[in-house]
């Protein structure tokens, strides 16, 4: 009997404890077993944080390793079956043709494709992970199967709307505001630069851009342990929200300076490893390098056609090579360590606060259970240097063969002269004549009367101060139009017209001519080939919008034209648009983009493409050209890129994982 009512105080205590947590965050949460687990804890000697930290990381590194392994075939099964909707009907889903989308029935379809996806990536690279940090903490055994199925099973958990809210803000918001748990799905999000150039250039945009951006910085700060709180503790998310933003409020100061000191910790210890990996090799083989030709052509076809009868210096630049990849596969591999270790540090200390501020903090910590698979560890170790030491050599003999591009990147000047002159301007043009590049892009918008001009924005006003549309002004009112000179010598230019700009290109430079504004239609595009044969320049121009519809008229009703369409987002193989130029904004430009592209017979072109780092890795990509702002940048960083070492040029190129 007296059991009995023991066993029912028990659970009556149990009850009123479990309510406690459903309906009040105000107090404490679950006590994670703390009895049993004192109990436990006894017989187990305690260590402190730190060097539990040095314990675990062993752990910590295959964990997030294999996870990423494992990740890959839901992630690229759910990426293909996304791609396929998207292509049904032979239709790609682009920026440049969204209209038709959102009103298809493939918006939804593709919505919740993509959100089980995000959830996909949240329960391997998040969920997993604080279950992983749990047991760490608890000194109980790391098993990948069991995290990641408990993290499967908490999904549920999640789908009401605080908990998709939660998603969604880690999603999207996270990797724009730099605060957060972020998921590597879209850890590249950003707003695309030609955005951010209309943003920062006007000030009530900037204002409004600044306090969005503190508020989604708050928001991730309050919100830091809202998955921690379901996972640990059983709370609804919504529950969770309210609970994690007591604890950030009691505790604000020394969280915040726990996060500084230890972001600075982890950046610093990531700028020493990339300074000690990048700077070593090259310190060893630099002066080996310069002493040796650039770009001399030798592969395992001359070895063969030669009979294995090289010269000294291509064995010598053979050797060198080799060497040289070794040393870049190491530095990455090494690289790509370090930085997981990182990641997965800084989670457990995220955890750890968590644990701490909601009443479980201790000064000493389990060690963790000892292990004897060193030796293994030592043979894989082993066993990826030889792989590398394989690779290294095949990479030595066949440099070329990997490394060289079929032809180069073309700069094309982005409104006509990009900062050289004024945009829009004749003279902008003559400079990218001047400056040897391939094309110079422009826009045109049609006048009242049918005639058709040069400009941008919707209106003059930003360059005249007219704020007048072009389709409200005649040709006569736009002549009388001026221009201020950007570049400072004070001249005013007059508003170019589109006949004065084909006769200046004419058979000395291509001209991307973008259908634009209000007035870009289907008659625009017969009218522009009109003008365009009346001056025989058919083969000087390509006609190009962010409207797919427009081009897709051009491409088939005028198909000895060359046409492109522009878009900085897609779904599917963008390659099936029917056009002759993809052009696209620099996150769309990836690697399976670009092989798409040209698998198809097509010119895959980015835009608009203004920074140094920007420049530096599409002139040494495979796409065909970039529209820039920047020539004489581009100029310049063109020839650092020929000045490059074998070294430098393996550093930039490689990749690992």
């Amino acid at each position: 009997m007296c059991a009995c009512l023991l066993t029912y105080k028990e659970e009556l205590h149990k009850l009123i404890f479990k309510r406690n947590i459903e309906f009040s965050v105000q107090g404490k949460p679950k006590e994670m077993n703390m009895e049993s687990n004192q109990n436990e804890e006894l017989k187990v000697k305690q260590i402190s944080f730190r060097k539990l930290s040095y314990e675990a990381l062993p752990e910590m590194w295959t964990f997030q390793f294999l996870v990423g392994l494992l990740l890959i075939i839901p992630a690229a099964l759910m990426s293909a079956v996304i791609g396929w909707v998207a292509g049904l009907g032979g239709e790609i889903i682009t920026t440049a043709n969204i209209k038709s989308f959102i009103l298809s029935w493939k918006l939804p379809v593709v919505l919740i494709l993509g959100f089980i996806m995000v959830v996909i990536y949240l329960v391997f690279e998040l969920l997993a992970q604080i279950y992983m940090n749990e047991r760490v903490l608890n000194g109980k055994q790391v098993s990948i199967r069991q995290c990641l199925m408990d993290a499967i099973k908490s999904v549920k958990r999640f789908m009401n709307p605080a908990g998709v809210k939660a998603i969604l803000f880690i999603f999207i918001a996270a990797p724009l505001c730099g605060v957060g748990f972020v998921l590597s799905l879209s850890q590249s999000f950003y707003i695309p630069n030609f955005i951010m150039e209309v943003v920062l250039k006007t000030p009530l945009f900037t204002a409004f851009y600044l306090l969005a951006l503190v508020v989604l910085i708050l928001i991730a700060f309050k919100s830091m342990f809202i998955f921690h709180t379901v996972i640990m503790d059983g709370m609804t998310p919504a529950e969770g929200r309210k609970y994690s933003a007591k604890l950030v409020k009691e505790n604000k100061w020394k969280f915040l300076k726990g996060l500084v000191v230890n972001t600075l910790a982890i950046a610093g210890i990531i700028i020493a490893s990339n300074v000690i990996l990048y700077l070593l090799p090259k310190l060893i083989l630099g002066g080996w390098g310069d002493s040796l030709p650039k770009n001399y052509k030798i592969d395992l076809a001359h070895i063969f056609a030669t009979n294995g009868s090289l010269t000294s210096l291509e064995l010598e630049l053979i050797a060198y090579r080799t060497c040289a990849s070794f040393a870049v596969l190491i530095e990455k591999y090494l690289f790509s360590i370090v930085s997981l270790l990182c990641g997965a540090y800084f989670m457990l200390r995220i955890s750890k606060y968590y644990l701490e501020f909601s009443g479980r903090g201790r000064e000493l910590w389990p060690e963790r259970p000892k292990k004897s698979l060193y030796r293994k560890k030592i043979i894989m170790i082993i066993l990826m240097f030889a792989v590398f030491i394989v690779a290294s050599i095949f990479i030595g003999l066949q440099y070329n063969a990997i490394i060289t591009r079929d032809k180069p990147v073309t700069l094309v000047a982005h409104r006509t002269g990009g900062t050289m002159a004024s945009e829009n301007s004749l003279e902008g043009l003559e400079l990218a004549i001047e400056h040897g590049c391939y094309a110079a892009e422009t826009d045109i918008q049609r006048t009242k009367d049918g005639y058709y001009i040069i400009n941008h924005d919707n209106d003059f006003g930003r360059l005249t101060g007219v704020y007048k549309a072009p389709q409200d002004m005649t040709l006569a009112e736009i002549r009388e139009l001026r221009i201020k000179d950007t570049t400072g010598n004070g001249q005013e230019l007059k508003v170019p017209e589109f006949e004065e700009m084909l006769d200046v290109a004419k058979g000395r430079i291509k001209l991307f001519v973008e259908l634009k504004g209000a007035t870009a239609d289907r008659q625009m595009v017969d009218d522009a080939v009109r003008i365009i044969r009346e001056h025989d320049c058919v083969n000087d121009v390509a006609l190009i919008s962010l409207d797919y519809d427009i081009i897709n008229y051009a491409e088939t009703t005028y198909p000895e034209f060359e046409t492109g369409t522009l878009f900085f987002a897609s779904l599917g193989n963008v390659a099936k648009l029917n056009c002759d130029l993809i052009i696209m904004e620099e996150e769309s430009a990836t690697d399976t983009n670009i092989s798409n592209i040209h698998e198809a017979g097509k010119e895959a072109i980015v835009w608009t493409v203004n920074t140094e780092d920007g420049l530096y890795h599409f002139l040494d990509s495979k796409v065909d050209s970039i529209i820039t702002d920047e020539i004489i940048l581009a100029e310049k960083v063109q020839k650092q890129l020929n000045e490059r070492t074998d070294l430098e040029v393996l550093e930039d190129n490689l990749e690992i994982f």
